[in-house]
């Protein structure tokens, strides 16, 4: 609960400001960041408190030695840390206020302050890190909730990055400047019906069309009258002067399936569009992802679907695998086409630590959400996405650290980012149960390699405090 409203800060930086070259690097010092939301730590007594912990880039890449960890208790951050106010929920990042300072942007779901319910913290960069905070509440409705999954561009093409922030209730756009002492523009709400046929859940911001604006696209599902039923929808908005419109309504293959699963938007063909990338952990047996080309118009309607029977994919689809539990975007061996890396967090991969467990999985009965885990990175090239040169990645891996029997749910969060700086990213995979890890594993000419990969555990990064470490990694 935010206890007395927003902590005085300093004025926006001048219009003239440089925005940041890398939107991931919160000290200016030409170096990217990683930042990771914890929605489940604890901060004193407070339960589900939440945090955010910034690792430190350098010339050689992250450095676990050099951390912040950030809760609504940190000086300079507005609010109180609370049980339940789940800060970190979903963490991204950009230079919200254009001063060459990229910003952390996390959600806190259950943040609550004069009735209202979910907010966003925007932790503003600067030469000394992220020592300050604005918070941000729904701004139209008391009776509603806030904030699950945000998105930030310049959607309207005015030179101000913008806020699009989705809920079950809402689709609210919120429209620069954003400034350090808590204000920005106009709000619009997208969904005036209050959610009353559509159910948002998701939302990815990229460029779709070739015109050179962000555009977004909103995942979630909306009653069809032709079936009787729910069905998984992708809204998108095409972004431009002005306020953007709903231009194009793909309905997908499987029927309310999406439960707030990640999605990217990259060009994995290299033909100048970006394509909607969409994992679907509980579509079919074990998971899915959807892949909607680009066009001059937005996502393409010809869904095309990929799910480990898919030729040239690792491993086997099974009840509770969570193919598509995760995705994220970023070219992994430099060679110019987007590749996607899809989590698996409920892939079996050796005897589990429970052999019921796994029997059951094997019977049909319901999943383990805790199995060993797996990640599968999809190559991109001149066709887009498929099958050819898959690669997966667990704990058989040479290299990487952990048990084939551990219940580690590898892969639960996903993040393809060149910290290096080589023109290869690099595969940052996260394990929330115990011993609760994130891997790094190097890019190559190859793609990711298990050989020289890194572990940064709770004890390396100095908090032992956070039991719950549900890593949600930042977009």
């Amino acid at each position: 609960m935010l206890v007395s409203g927003l902590t005085p800060l300093a004025l926006a930086a001048p219009a003239s400001a440089a925005a940041a070259k890398y939107v991931d690097d919160f000290n200016g010092d030409g170096y990217r960041d990683l930042a990771v939301g914890d929605r489940g730590a604890k901060v004193g007594e407070a339960q589900n408190a939440g945090a955010v912990v910034v690792v430190w880039g350098t010339a050689k890449g992250l450095d676990p030695s050099r951390r912040t960890v950030v809760t609504q208790d940190s000086p300079g951050i507005p609010g109180a840390a609370e049980s339940n106010d789940y800060f970190g929920t979903d963490v991204t990042t950009a230079d919200l206020n254009k001063d060459g300072y990229a910003d952390v942007v996390a959600t806190a779901i259950g943040e609550t302050s004069d009735g209202r319910s979910g907010a966003f913290t925007v932790l503003w960069g600067s030469k000394s890190g992220l020592t300050r905070g604005s918070s941000y509440m729904n701004p139209l409705y008391k009776d509603r909730s806030f904030a699950k999954d945000i998105a930030v561009g310049d959607f309207n093409a005015d030179g101000r990055p913008d806020v699009v922030a989705v809920d079950s209730e809402n689709i609210l756009f919120i429209r620069g400047p954003f400034t350090t002492s808590g204000s920005h523009g106009k709000v619009t709400d997208f969904d005036p019906r209050g959610g009353e046929e559509i159910t948002p859940e998701t939302v990815v911001a990229g460029k779709v069309t070739k015109d050179g604006t962000v555009d977004f696209a909103v995942l979630g599902s909306e009653w069809d009258t032709a079936v009787g039923a729910f069905r998984d929808t992708v809204w998108f908005y095409k972004g431009g002067a002005g306020t953007p419109k709903r231009s194009k309504t793909v309905k997908l293959p499987s029927s309310t399936t999406l439960v707030s699963s990640g999605a990217a938007i990259a060009d994995f063909d290299k033909n100048g569009y970006g394509d909607l990338a969409i994992g679907a952990e509980r579509a079919g047996t074990g998971g899915a992802v959807y892949v909607l080309p680009g066009t001059s118009t937005g996502p393409s309607g010809s869904v095309r679907t990929i799910t480990q029977a898919t030729s040239g994919v690792p491993g086997t689809p099974e009840s509770g695998d969570d193919f598509g539990g995760d995705v994220s975007a970023g070219d992994t061996n430099g060679d110019g086409y987007a590749d996607l890396a899809v989590g698996t967090p409920g892939e079996i991969i050796a005897a589990e630590t429970s052999a019921d467990a796994s029997a059951s999985v094997r019977a049909g009965g319901p999943p383990p959400r805790m199995a060993a885990g797996a990640v599968t990175v999809l190559r991109g090239g001149a066709s887009g996405l498929t099958g050819k040169n898959s690669r997966a990645y667990d704990y058989n891996t040479a290299g990487i650290e952990g048990e084939p029997g551990e219940r580690a749910a590898f892969g639960h969060s996903v993040s393809l980012r060149d910290y290096t700086r080589d023109g290869r990213a690099e595969l940052l995979a996260a394990a929330p149960s115990t011993p609760q890890r994130l891997h790094l594993l190097p890019g190559t000419s190859s793609g990711p390699t298990g050989t020289g990969s890194r572990v940064l555990t709770l004890a390396s990064l100095g908090q032992t405090a956070l039991t719950n470490f549900w890593a949600e990694l930042a977009d």
